[in-house]
């Protein structure tokens, strides 16, 4: 296999894989909270939480290709192999710790519900009126999960940046796809399997792309 052909494999799973698990957890937070944070509060917050993410994933991006090249492929190998032990330590929580993913997810959208709520004393309104104030729950939330989504991104789009581009939008769309049809597909699919094949993929990239660096020295 062509070390272009590589790259641009790589970028894309990079990227849909990122996406993926990151986004997989604001779509279930949003789903599960709309329906007392409101529409526009959980729509504004979550928007605003992309754009951040995006942000951050062209400034840190700009910043690895300021990198010497012979250092580009190092520190992109070292951010990848970084978040690839996050998610395997996921796997192993999840799978082999038998935590609940459920139990997380619950437990966040309940720490975003009362927060709005507690602005609102004894008044306990159905649906919380929409104002910026009320959005930043979901706002932190977003950017918390596009963070970790964005360096992961980043390092990818140093390389190539059109397929992690596609990358992500393929994953976008998948997760778009399956927010319409259910939120207990997103719930109930294994997250410890969705975090064994991310921690896999980008410990095989982060390995290449360091090694590879570390050759060229």
């Amino acid at each position: 296999m062509a070390v272009s052909t590589v790259v641009i494999v790589a970028s894309f799973l990079l990227a849909f894989k990122a996406i993926l698990i990151e986004g997989s957890e604001v779509a279930i937070l949003s789903l599960a909270t709309i329906g007392q944070l409101g529409k526009k509060n959980v729509l504004t917050g979550t928007l605003l939480g992309v754009a951040g993410s995006l942000f951050l994933f062209l400034f840190v991006r700009q910043v690895f290709l300021l990198l010497p090249e012979v250092l580009i492929d190092i520190a992109t190998g070292v951010v990848i192999l970084y978040f690839s032990s996050r998610f395997l330590r996921g796997f192993i929580r999840y799978y082999f710790g038998k935590k609940s993913f459920r139990a997380k997810m619950e437990k966040l959208r309940s720490e975003v519900v009362e927060r709005d709520l507690a602005r609102y004393g004894e008044r306990n309104p159905p649906v919380i009126p929409f104002s910026l104030l009320n959005s930043l729950p979901v706002l932190t939330i977003t950017l918390t999960e596009g963070l970790e989504a964005s360096l992961v991104l980043a390092a990818a789009g140093t390389f190539n940046f059109e397929w992690t581009l596609a990358g992500a939008g393929t994953s976008i769309a998948v997760l778009l796809v399956v927010s319409a049809v259910s939120y207990e597909y997103l719930i109930r699919f294994p997250r410890w399997l969705l975090d064994m094949l991310a921690g896999s993929v980008l410990l095989v990239f982060g390995s290449f792309f360091l090694i590879s660096g570390v050759i060229t020295l």
